[in-house]
């Protein structure tokens, strides 16, 4: 095995053991979608239930604004996740991008100037962060109302 052919293999492993660590980190982030969102889903069922004229009514006003301001402050928490996953992802397929020059063909930066002429292109964690603001707001809504009303 020539010296070049020795390397070509040993950029080829590089490159796949990259690619397997970059699918671990979206297992990870999965795991923390999920989490994020049964917590704040069932979170958002108590405090439609809590409201005013709801059969957990009776929880008082002050353990309904803790939950929802609870609620708010993992909302952020998990803003704050997904951007630190996006930031993961750009700096994995910078680097993947740059590993790809040395090989036969480059398919990330291939994919992504494809995906940047899809008017449906949107970065995932893009979409994870306004689901974010919109549990936010629906929180807000709920804490406003209710503390309001009462």
């Amino acid at each position: 095995m020539t010296e070049e052919s020795s390397m070509q293999n040993l950029r080829v492993e590089q490159y796949k053991a990259y690619m397997q660590d970059l699918a671990n980190i979206g297992s990870r982030h999965e795991t923390a979608r999920a989490f994020y969102l049964s917590v704040l889903s069932a979170l958002l069922a108590f405090v439609a239930l809590a409201g005013k004229d709801g059969p957990l009514s009776s929880i008082g006003i002050h353990l309904f604004e803790l939950i929802s301001v609870g609620a708010i402050a993992i909302c952020v928490l998990w803003l704050a996740n997904t951007l630190s996953f996006a930031a993961v992802y750009h700096t994995k397929l910078a680097q993947l991008t740059k590993m790809e020059e040395k090989l036969p063909y480059q398919n990330f930066a291939a994919e992504f100037v494809d995906l940047k002429k899809d008017w449906r292109y949107f970065r995932i964690t893009t979409v994870e962060e306004f689901v974010a603001f919109v549990f936010i707001a629906l929180f807000m809504v709920a804490l406003v109302l209710n503390t309001y009303t009462n």
